[in-house]
């Protein structure tokens, strides 16, 4: 505790001593990466979502969920603003097309500008507004195997100082997945087990309604507002069969259960930005966001749950940036946040006598959630000669209040405040290397599925439930690297190292009675260490790959829960992307991702693999593209993980329908005087083509 308040205060204390350096040049330096459209991501056409897949160590599932280096925790932000107050990313990346994006920036190890919740780093995406007068109507039709469609139309208007926009998008899939699991019990010497499968379809329907604006009052005031709708109904089905054996006991059920419903959210911002005449910048923004999800989940004939979560987020933020005489920058700012959410959950059980469902009440309740964080920032940054720096501190006062509906005087209540110092330095050490180190602490606040209560029992056998009491996770995490750029290559080379102070993670135990209960704990700490190499190479004219590889040793510590609760493991990952112009217009790309084994606080996941295939075609001069893609070409994706204790053991596979080949048309109208297309600039890259 001593360590980690002398660290504080220290890094509290260097932005001020910073005012002391020379007169220099200086530039805002961020650990950081910059992958341009064209240049550095080669794609024929697109959204969003198409980029970020190619760029190393991120990824975006079928959901929509970004996730950078295998954390899922990562916060999109559109020219340096979140993109979303809700969270739910998918929907916007879907309406911004390649053509709009000048560059994707990578912030790894955010400074103390950015909340301090962004444990998994910060994708920016700076899209490009064109200040001239243009019209522009996209249009995009897509289908899949096995009922999957898209369809999208989108249309800007820009006229020097008005632009607006708005775009439709519509997507509906249905999948199927499976679940086999064993389930031994060693309780009182006796053995008891348990095998299931399960059988069942996921299909979901989403529409997705964007509108915006902005408006340029002159060269100093800029006032830009955007909304976004999105609504999915969802239906997800199949049977759960279930045998027990215990002694000369045997039981044998199967059970068809079914979950639909919809959701529902809409995010809302407004910016405003005041650029003043002796170099600094004023910019303040308001953000909200409410939704909500209603389903009815159906278990077998005996039961049924509903529930009716619903969520209202808002944020205010303002931010002063100035650029001082002697060349140095420094900028402060404050941001208020709140986030209301409530979970209810009904549940009526068959009753023989009256055919019919009644009101479970010791089962039925609603869970309440309140969060409030106010933050204020102060950041430094400038250059010497080939020595630039960024320092920074953040702090942020946390109040969460939570409780259920039944038990309104029984809160559970966590409030605390903690400094969040950053540190950014770079040494440039030739015109095309460099090297660089950051530091900085960050907070992993509980989800709501970690801390609500309820017990899910869809599963008699193995029954899910949060923990209200959990403890925020807080994250020192260092990073030390060396860059080189050239005209063929470009390579990077990061060390990192994170340590997790009670890190919360899914726990499991015996019932009281014969089942098992999955819940959330906080461990004691957790250490994830390793190093990372990126790179991208030229190989012909027509051929460039890039890839990336992490090797990291990983250490969980629950001893004080239970001391056989330990586990350390080296883990590694690698994923590579083979692009080619195999003629005018084309690109083939292959991409191949593979996983090592690794391990949880109570057990093991295998490896896996898979690789994905696209084949694009630009058509009528680079206006529309015909673009087909294989998901999961070896149909290699599952899931299996075991789990063994001295009181049980746990094996459990889940697989999906992973391979999906779509094909998709989109064209554009219009858009005179704007830039170049990304497939101009990429043949000017890539140079020539395989088959002239």
């Amino acid at each position: 505790m001593l360590r980690r308040l002398i660290l504080q205060l220290f890094f509290f204390c260097i932005p001020f001593v910073a005012f002391t350096q020379e007169n220099e040049e200086t530039k805002d330096q961020k650990n950081n990466n910059r992958y341009f459209i064209g240049k550095d991501i080669k794609i024929v056409d697109g959204n969003a979502i198409d980029a970020l897949k190619l760029i190393p160590s991120v990824d975006v599932d079928a959901d929509g969920v970004v996730s950078y280096r295998g954390n899922n925790g990562v916060q999109v932000f559109i020219n340096n603003r979140p993109a979303s107050q809700s969270g739910d990313y998918g929907p916007l990346l879907e309406q911004i097309f390649i053509q709009d994006i000048k560059y994707i920036e990578i912030i790894a190890n955010p400074s103390a500008r950015y909340d301090a919740d962004g444990t998994a780093g910060i994708i920016n995406l700076e899209v490009d507004r064109k200040n001239m007068n243009s019209t522009t109507t996209n249009v995009m039709l897509g289908m899949g195997n096995n009922n999957k469609y898209d369809a999208g139309l989108g249309f800007s208007k820009n006229t020097g100082k008005l632009s607006v926009n708005a775009g439709y998008n519509y997507k509906q899939e249905n999948r199927y997945q499976t679940m086999d699991a064993e389930l031994l019990n060693f309780d009182n010497g006796e053995e008891k087990a348990t095998y299931q499968d399960y059988y069942g379809n996921n299909f979901f329907e989403k529409h997705n309604f964007q509108l915006g604006g902005q408006y340029d009052f002159n060269d100093q005031h800029s006032l830009s507002i955007s909304t976004n709708v999105s609504g999915v109904n969802f239906y997800r089905g199949g049977t759960l069969t279930t045998e027990e054996f215990e002694g000369d006991d045997y039981l044998h059920n199967a059970q068809y259960n079914n979950h639909f419903g919809e959701k529902k959210v809409m995010d809302n911002r407004l910016d405003y930005v005041f650029k003043t005449n002796n170099e600094g910048e004023l910019s303040t923004s308001v953000a909200w966001a409410t939704g909500g999800v209603q389903h009815q989940k159906n278990i077998g004939d005996s039961e049924i749950n509903n529930t009716d979560a619903t969520f209202n987020n808002a944020a205010f933020q303002l931010d002063y940036q100035q650029e001082l005489k002697n060349g140095m920058t420094w900028e402060a700012g404050i941001k208020q946040t709140y986030r209301n959410k409530s979970q209810g959950l009904e549940v009526l059980d068959y009753n023989e006598q009256g055919d019919d469902f009644i009101l479970n009440t010791d089962r039925s309740n609603t869970f309440i959630y309140n969060e409030s964080v106010s933050a204020a920032y102060f950041m430094v940054s400038g250059q010497k000669n080939s020595f630039s720096y960024q320092l920074g501190v953040r702090g942020e006062y946390t109040y969460i209040d939570s409780y259920l509906m039944t038990e309104p005087n029984n809160n559970y209540v966590n409030d605390y405040f903690n400094l969040y110092p950053s540190v950014n330095l770079k040494q440039g050490l030739s015109e095309n290397d460099h090297l660089f180190f950051s530091y900085s602490r960050k907070v992993q606040r509980p989800s709501m599925r970690m801390i609500n209560p309820f017990e899910d029992t869809s599963n008699p056998s193995y029954i899910h439930k949060g923990n209200p009491t959990l403890d925020a996770t807080f994250l020192d995490i260092f990073e030390l690297g060396y860059g080189i750029d050239q005209d063929n290559y470009q390579l990077k080379f990061t060390g990192f190292y994170k340590y997790h102070t009670d890190p919360a993670r899914w726990y499991t135990f015996d019932g009281e009675g014969d089942y098992m209960i999955n819940t959330v704990v906080n461990m004691d700490h957790a250490v994830d260490a390793g190093v990372e190499v990126v790179g991208d190479v030229k190989l012909l004219d027509w051929w460039n790959v890039n890839g990336n590889i992490s090797v990291f040793y990983s250490e969980i510590d629950g001893t004080s829960i239970d001391p056989g609760n330990y586990q350390e493991s080296v883990n590694w990952r690698t994923s590579i992307t083979s692009s080619m112009a195999l003629w005018k217009g084309s690109q083939l790309q292959l991409s191949f991702t593979y996983l090592s084994p690794s391990f949880n606080p109570q057990g093991t996941v295998d490896g896996r693999y898979f690789m994905k295939a696209s084949l694009s075609q630009s058509v009528h001069k680079g206006r529309g593209s015909l673009v087909l893609t294989v998901d999961d070409l070896l149909d290699s994706q599952h899931y299996t993980m075991y789990r063994d204790q001295p009181t049980f053991s746990e094996h459990k596979v889940y697989e999906w329908e992973s391979k999906v080949v779509r094909l998709m048309f989109r064209y554009r109208i219009g858009g005179n005087g704007q830039k170049k297309s990304p497939q101009k600039n990429q043949n000017a890259e890539m140079g020539t083509n395989l088959f002239n």
